[in-house]
């Protein structure tokens, strides 16, 4: 206020305080630095170089605070507040479109940050502490997070309508995808049932790019069935002997406590989860593993 006015009494004026007051608190800050952040005349006060280096440092401190002053008036309540979380692209295109429509209609005022990774990416995340929380595979076991049992769906082969194995009839066994070119992902990275695949011919991180190379017919895959796209260049088969799922959990750390915001998100998702998944929108081999309207707080119990 001194540097935005010029002058110890309008910033005195403008803070509620007296000028000898706010004069004491930048002789107090002059000190403490020892550097010099005002020249001061009998007729206007000015920033020093180094005053003119720090005033965006300590204006955006001041923002900070001011922000977090004001979400925390609010949030207690959820009128106000964010929310962060990581979450693998099948769950963040299908599942969550629908969530957080119902979430802005209840909560208006809270904004949301959604993090689009694979499973690795996603524990890695919430290990890193850069979201609230996240859903995803378990990529590795780790004695400082809690991993709920959120749904799981069956893994499916997936190729080009003109491929040979299109034709194979509505089920097909793991034995059948021996001998046919195989494009791998994350997706597949960790599946039971790798020896019946063998080393991929093709790899690829990204699910767009798979989905690319299977419209081109270069290969076939295996996707769960939440993963694979409505697209009527490409077929899927349900794979047995036997039935592979994928599980996906909802991951927190250990021995925190959510804030209102996120505890809101997860109560939306326990209640509005189940209820997507009877409308008869997707496969019926997708399980919610949620309890119906289950209430969670504080930090979620480990699985």
């Amino acid at each position: 206020m001194v540097a935005r006015y010029g002058s110890f009494n309008q910033a005195a004026e403008n803070l509620s305080r007296t000028q000898p007051a706010v004069t004491l608190s930048i002789k107090q800050l002059e000190a403490y630095l020892n550097l010099k952040l005002f020249e001061r005349t009998t007729r206007s006060v000015t920033l020093t170089k180094d005053g003119k280096n720090f005033l965006p440092v300590a204006n955006r401190l001041v923002l900070d605070f001011d922000i977090a002053i004001s979400d925390m008036a609010g949030v207690s309540e959820c009128r106000s507040g964010h929310v962060s979380i990581a979450v693998v692209a099948s769950i963040a295109t299908n599942i969550l479109p629908n969530i957080i429509k119902a979430f802005t209609m209840k909560y208006p005022n809270i904004s949301i940050h959604l993090y689009d990774d694979n499973s690795k990416g996603v524990q890695q995340r919430i290990e890193f502490n850069e979201v609230d929380f996240g859903i995803g595979s378990i990529w590795h076991a780790n004695k400082k997070l809690n991993f709920l049992p959120f749904l799981n769906d069956t893994y499916e082969m997936v190729c080009n309508k003109e491929h040979p194995l299109a034709k194979s009839g509505s089920v097909i066994g793991w034995q059948q995808l021996q001998g046919y070119d195989f494009i791998g992902s994350g997706l597949t990275q960790t599946l039971k049932m790798q020896q019946f695949i063998g080393n991929p011919k093709y790899e690829f991180s990204n699910t767009t790019t798979l989905i690319a190379m299977l419209k081109a017919n270069i290969g076939i895959t295996v996707l769960p069935s939440l993963a694979i796209p409505d697209d009527p260049n490409l077929v899927s088969f349900p794979l047995e002997n036997p039935t592979e799922k994928r599980n996906i959990c909802l991951i927190t750390r250990q021995k925190t406590i959510q804030s209102p915001a996120a505890e809101a998100m997860i109560n939306m998702l326990s209640q509005e989860t189940p209820k997507l998944l009877e409308g008869g929108i997707f496969k019926s081999n997708i399980q919610c593993l949620f309890e119906k309207n289950k209430l969670l707080s504080g930090a979620i119990e480990s699985h």
